[in-house]
């Protein structure tokens, strides 16, 4: 599994859990903008992986396209 894959499944998992606490768990903004925060550290480490590789790389310019 690539470091693409894995990326692209924490992003989604962080994701999941974000949604589902501002549905059910309002109140505990600390830890909704903590998840938050983690799920755009992930998105910088994907892009920081994407620039290292080379832009010209079609699959990595194809994983940019998560969360966004």
């Amino acid at each position: 599994m690539s470091n693409k894959d894995s990326y692209k499944r924490k992003h989604r998992y962080l994701d999941n859990q974000i949604t589902r606490l501002e549905k059910t768990n309002s109140h505990n903004r600390e830890l909704i903008t903590n998840l938050k925060k983690k799920k755009l550290k992930l998105k910088d480490k994907l892009h920081t992986e994407i620039k290292q590789f080379g832009r010209h790389d079609k699959e990595f310019r194809n994983a940019l396209a998560i969360g966004s």
